[in-house]
């Protein structure tokens, strides 16, 4: 069972670390943005941050609710990514209520594995509109073979787009891998055969596919 109350203490230290240009999610934002139809008119982005994603949303919907659990990161957010059609919240996205058939997208990134995931699978299958769709991105921990492959192989791209984009090495610091090593101490990943066979039960023609920096790519239309 998920301690909500260390996963938000944990993200309003994250909050306060340097900005990267370049990490591991905003390098999949303009990929995920091609799901999203122009025009829509509601959508959810579970997790937010600081908001880089909710302002690209903001960009194809008339109305962007952005959900976190750390106020910190809700702060920041509209600080940095403020827009007149974002609704930024602070809250646990369990304890929130929408009607059904309401949404035209439920995003999330780099939050699901700290979700029920049937819940959220089930949540979608209610809240979406018919043709609305599901976008996760995920981390996922590494099993099979292809699993070691794909990923082994991501540890040179790193790097150079470490190098390009941050202009360092590394993605984090001494004090930023202190505070990241310490959050991923009780942080628990599914593996690829354990997201498609929950996937399959609950929607079975979501698309899930590996992404090399560590991740994977879940889309479902309803």
């Amino acid at each position: 069972m998920e301690d909500y109350k260390v996963v938000k203490d944990d993200f309003n230290q994250i909050s306060e670390l340097d900005e990267l240009k370049w990490n591991h999610n905003n390098c999949y934002f303009k990929h995920l943005i091609k799901y999203v139809p122009e025009h829509i008119e509601t959508c959810l982005d579970i997790g937010c941050g600081k908001g880089e994603l909710s302002f690209m949303l903001s960009k194809r919907s008339e109305k962007v609710i952005a959900v976190d659990l750390a106020e910190k990161m809700i702060e920041k957010a509209k600080t940095l990514y403020s827009n007149e059609n974002i609704e930024y919240i602070c809250g646990n996205i369990l304890n929130m209520e929408f009607d059904n058939n309401s949404l035209d997208i439920i995003i999330t990134t780099a939050t699901a594995h700290h979700l029920p995931f049937e819940w959220l699978l089930s949540f979608a299958k209610d809240k979406l509109k018919k043709g609305g769709k599901l976008i996760v991105l995920d981390l996922v921990q590494a099993k099979s073979l292809s699993d070691y492959i794909i990923w082994g192989s991501a540890f040179i791209p790193n790097i150079v787009m470490n190098l390009i984009n941050n202009h360092r090495l590394q993605k984090d610091d001494i004090h930023s891998k202190e505070i990241w090593e310490r959050h991923g101490e009780h942080d628990t990943y599914m593996t690829m055969d354990e997201i498609r066979s929950i996937a399959k039960r609950h929607i079975p023609t979501a698309k899930i596919r590996r992404k090399l920096f560590w991740r994977y790519l879940l889309i479902w239309q309803k």
